[in-house]
């Protein structure tokens, strides 16, 4: 009866704490261990910052992007809205929170990591990069974060023309499927949104054979009412989407999966070829 007893207990035990291990990302900023932060080391590949973005996306700078559209909007009685893809850390968001109080922020990732699990993590990332004191994080609204690999087709969990501007940085590189990710981006920005993407490397265009110039393709899709051009850094680019809804007129040359849960490497890396499909 006592050994009954015992491992009943012990049971509700066990169960107690993988429920407090799954509800953690919904705890409350109270929860936080704000010392932890000192200790924190993060994927220095992820921690690019504000500063390093701009200079990919020269001429332009987000923030002066995020001011121009925000001062429209605040006109018209309208809420700004700013998404990043590929946040990492959420440090650049962090940077442009501290400069825009008043626009909402959202971050998507692939998955959780040991030092960003949850919503209150951007906490920890303003602290450890000296962006935020600890009393300054108090009142702040947080940006928002998804967990969702946004790979093979897979849609952003957003509806259409949510966002005024999506960015990336050091993301579209590792993504395979890049255009079919592309056109769930002009579905959820806004008419005359723009967006912003550092290192588009590893993909091929080509059109009647031929394998086309970065420059050279974009300047072939702007024809199908997609403004599209790439940046002083050659790697990097911007669109934005039109009034009406268009889609990047290209066929992938694999056919996205089925079943994308049990891959090989082999068909998960980045590389992709399309066919302008004008």
């Amino acid at each position: 009866m006592n050994l009954r007893n015992i491992l009943l207990t012990l049971s509700f035990l066990i169960i107690g704490f993988c429920l407090s291990l799954f509800f953690q990302t919904e705890s409350s900023v109270e929860t936080l261990n704000f010392e932890q932060y000192k200790n924190l080391q993060y994927n220095t590949e992820r921690s690019h910052s504000l500063d390093e973005f701009n200079k990919k996306i020269s001429p332009y700078r987000i923030e002066s992007v995020i001011r121009e559209v925000y001062e429209r909007n605040k006109l018209a009685g309208d809420k700004t809205r700013v998404l990043e893809i590929g946040a990492g850390n959420g440090r650049v968001l962090m940077e442009l929170k501290k400069i825009f109080k008043d626009v909402e922020f959202y971050g998507i990732n692939k998955e959780k990591t040991h030092t960003f699990y949850r919503r209150e993590s951007y906490i920890l990332t303003g602290l450890k990069f000296a962006i935020f004191k600890q009393e300054e994080t108090e009142n702040i609204e947080l940006p928002f974060i998804v967990f969702q690999d946004l790979d093979f087709g897979a849609e952003i969990p957003y509806g259409e023309a949510k966002f005024d501007i999506v960015f990336s940085q050091n993301t579209m590189e590792h993504v395979k499927y890049k255009f079919e990710l592309f056109n769930s981006i002009l579905r959820v920005l806004r008419p005359g949104g723009l967006s912003f993407h550092t290192d588009f490397k590893g993909v091929n265009i080509y059109s009647r054979g031929l394998v086309l110039d970065l420059r050279d393709a974009f300047a072939e899709i702007r024809k199908n009412g997609i403004e599209i051009n790439t940046l002083e850094e050659k790697t990097s680019l911007r669109f934005r989407r039109g009034n009406q809804l268009s889609k990047f007129p290209l066929t992938p040359h694999q056919q996205i999966p089925e079943n994308i849960s049990n891959l090989s490497q082999e068909v998960r890396k980045p590389e992709m070829s399309y066919n302008l499909n004008l």
